[in-house]
């Protein structure tokens, strides 16, 4: 039985990081890098997920709400914090972490943070969810050396979120195309229900992007405008396969 289950109440947790917390696998050391709060983490340990956490921000000010909360439910003893940098938290903790999170960052600060951090990751699971630039993010992982193994996708508060669980390359596993990094390898395999919304909601996007840039007469970006009208391509491709499954 959990030790925290009668006297404290495990934070709850917003559709985004329920999925996070889903993709997490049984680790002895789990680390939570931009951690601001914290609730991610003492549900990690409080769900006996893991069971210690390096919680992690580049602010000392984001950091104490989850030393307070952590306090508050008597964690702290599951708990290293740090101040730091990206990745560099790693160095701050004697056991190996198995399971990184790094989540509601922009996907550049995420495709950063990643390359910086490379040779600290020593073939540790990946938990991502990038707010911007996911291909970006996809193609970095690629670069790394890793692959992903689980994608998902989470509507949540009028928002969506991409979720990624990534692990170590296979040997030979080849690089994505640029369909997948548009679009993500698992997603276009698996087609979630969820993925229909969130096509949907980018194609409006894109379209009405394309057609600004189309209609400005100053747009010079021949590069950004034929990027767009190649990702809007993938994007109706992609949703024509869920008009095959309802055509008689």
């Amino acid at each position: 039985m959990d030790m925290h289950s009668d006297s404290f109440r495990a934070p709850q947790l917003d559709d985004r990081l329920e999925a996070a917390v889903a993709m997490a696998m049984p680790c002895c050391v789990g680390a939570d890098i931009g951690a601001d709060h914290g609730k991610l983490s003492a549900a990690m340990l409080m769900r006996g997920l893991s069971r210690h956490m390096l919680v992690s921000d580049i602010s000392s000010k984001a950091l104490d709400k989850s030393r307070l909360l952590m306090s508050s439910l008597q964690l702290n003893d599951q708990v290293t914090f740090a101040v730091a940098d990206g990745l560099d938290a790693a160095l701050t903790t004697p056991q190996p972490v198995d399971t990184y999170f790094i989540l509601g960052m922009g996907g550049e600060t995420m495709a950063h943070i990643l390359q910086e951090g490379a040779g600290v990751l020593s073939g540790a699971k990946l938990i991502l969810s990038p707010q911007t630039d996911v291909p970006l993010v996809r193609q970095v992982l690629c670069e790394i050396g890793y692959r992903l193994r689980q994608e998902d996708v989470v509507h949540s508060a009028g928002r969506d979120y991409i979720l990624m669980r990534a692990e170590p390359a296979q040997e030979g596993e080849p690089d994505y195309t640029p369909q997948e990094l548009i679009l993500g390898p698992i997603l276009m395999k698996q087609r979630p229900a969820a993925w229909q919304g969130y096509l949907l909601r980018e194609l409006q996007y894109i379209q009405k992007a394309v057609q600004a840039m189309e209609k400005a007469s100053t747009c010079k970006d021949e590069d950004r405008l034929s990027h767009f009208r190649q990702t809007l391509s993938y994007v109706q491709e992609a949703l024509g396969f869920y008009e095959k499954e309802i055509t008689p």
